[in-house]
C-alpha cells in the first residue's frame, strides 16, 4: 500500500472541480492524509484588472488573492468541520499548472487529485489543459476525475 500523507486538490471553484474534492476526501480518510486545496491566481490575465480599472495591478492582485481565500474558506467548509480541519488552503500566483507542480514538489505531495473539463478539439487547443500539463510535469501520481454529464 502507498503511504499517502499529502494530497493536492487544485480548484477553480467550479462545480466540476468540486468532484475532485469528493475523491480526495475519501482517500484522505482512508490514508489519514492532509488535503492541500490549491487555487492559482493568474496574474497575467487581463481580466484581473478589468474587474476594476481604477486600481493598480498590484491592488487588483491583492483583491483577487483575498477573494480567492474567501472562496477557499467557503468551499472547504462545505465538507464539514472534520474534513475542513484536515485541509490546508493555498493561494498561489502564476501559471496554474506550473504552480500546482511546484507546490507539489515543495510539500512532497503523494498524489494530485484534479477534475478535468473534458474539452477537446479547438477549445482544448486554445485553452490548453491544466490536467494534461500537470500530468506531464508532475513528480507524483495524478488522479484525473472526468466530468459527469450533469455538471457540464
Amino acid at each position: 500500500m502507498f503511504n499517502i500523507k499529502n494530497i493536492i486538490v487544485p480548484t477553480d471553484f467550479s462545480n466540476l472541480s468540486q468532484t475532485a474534492f469528493k475523491y480526495a476526501e475519501e482517500l484522505a480518510e482512508i490514508a489519514d492524509a492532509r488535503i492541500h486545496v490549491v487555487y492559482v491566481l493568474d496574474t497575467s490575465s487581463p481580466f484581473l484588472k478589468m474587474q476594476n480599472p481604477d486600481i493598480s495591478r498590484e491592488e487588483a492582485i491583492r483583491k483577487g488573492e483575498a477573494e480567492a481565500l474567501k472562496q477557499l474558506d467557503s468551499s472547504v467548509y462545505e465538507f464539514g468541520e472534520d474534513a475542513a480541519a484536515k485541509m490546508i488552503k493555498i493561494v498561489r500566483k502564476g501559471i496554474d499548472y506550473q504552480e500546482i507542480v511546484k507546490y507539489s514538489k515543495e510539500i512532497g505531495a503523494d498524489i494530485i487529485v484534479l477534475a478535468t473539463h473534458g474539452r477537446s478539439g479547438t477549445l482544448h487547443s486554445l485553452l490548453g489543459s491544466v490536467a494534461e500539463n500537470v500530468i506531464r510535469n508532475s513528480h507524483c501520481p495524478v488522479l484525473v476525475i472526468p466530468p459527469r454529464e450533469e455538471l457540464q
